[in-house]
C-alpha cells in the first residue's frame, strides 16, 4: 500500500484514539506510524519523541473533555456559576484521566521516558483566559471589588484554587464559590 501525506493533527488523533482503546502504553512512534500508514521518519517530523507524542495526546484529552464548558457562559449564569460548571467538568474529566491514564505515565516516568506537560500547560494558559472573559462580560461582577488585585490575577487564582481541590479529591467548589460571590458582587441584604 502506498505512503501518505498526513498533517500533525491526523496523527495526533490516530494516537488519541489509539491511547483511548488501548491506553497510553500501546502508544509507540512505530505503531502510530502503522496506523496512520506512514513511514516512521514522517512521524518525528511532526513529534520530536514518544514523549512528546503522550503530551500531545494528553493536551487533546484535556482540550476534548473541557472544550464544552470551558467555552462561554450558559445564557443567565453569572461568572461565580460559570466557576462551578467548569470545575465540575474538570473534575469528570480528572476522573477519566486518573482512572485511565495517570498510572500509565506514571509508570513511563519511572521508566525514564519524558512525558511532557507544556501543551497541558498551553490548555490551562487557554482556560484561564477564558475565565478572564467571562469574568470582564459579567456585569454583575464588581472589579472595584477586588482592591490589591486585577482580573488576571483573579482568574490565576481560581483556576489555580480549582485545580489544587481537584487535585485533593474535593468533590465541589463551594467555598471557592462563596469567596468569589462576596468579592465580586453587592450583598443582597
Amino acid at each position: 500500500m502506498a505512503r501518505q501525506a498526513i498533517d500533525k493533527q491526523a496523527i495526533i488523533d490516530a494516537a488519541y484514539l489509539m491511547a483511548s482503546e488501548k491506553g497510553l502504553a500501546s502508544l509507540g512512534i512505530r505503531e502510530v506510524a502503522a496506523v496512520c500508514n506512514v513511514s516512521v521518519g514522517t512521524i518525528y517530523n511532526h513529534v520530536s519523541s514518544k514523549g512528546g507524542l503522550v503530551a500531545e495526546v494528553v493536551a487533546l484529552f484535556w482540550r476534548n473533555s473541557l472544550s464544552e464548558a470551558a467555552c462561554s457562559p450558559l445564557a443567565g449564569e453569572d461568572y461565580v456559576e460559570y466557576v462551578c460548571r467548569v470545575y465540575e467538568a474538570m473534575r469528570v474529566a480528572l476522573a477519566a484521566f486518573r482512572s485511565d491514564w495517570l498510572p500509565e505515565i506514571r509508570a513511563m516516568m519511572l521508566r525514564g521516558e519524558a512525558v511532557g506537560h507544556e501543551r497541558e500547560k498551553q490548555v490551562f494558559a487557554h482556560m484561564a483566559a477564558g475565565l478572564k472573559r467571562v469574568l470582564l462580560a459579567d456585569a454583575g461582577a464588581d472589579l472595584g471589588r477586588l482592591v490589591g488585585t486585577d482580573a488576571d490575577e483573579l482568574c490565576s487564582f481560581v483556576l489555580e484554587t480549582m485545580l489544587a481541590q481537584l487535585s485533593e479529591g474535593s468533590a465541589d467548589c463551594r467555598v471557592l464559590a462563596a469567596l468569589l460571590r462576596a468579592a465580586l458582587y453587592e450583598s443582597k441584604g
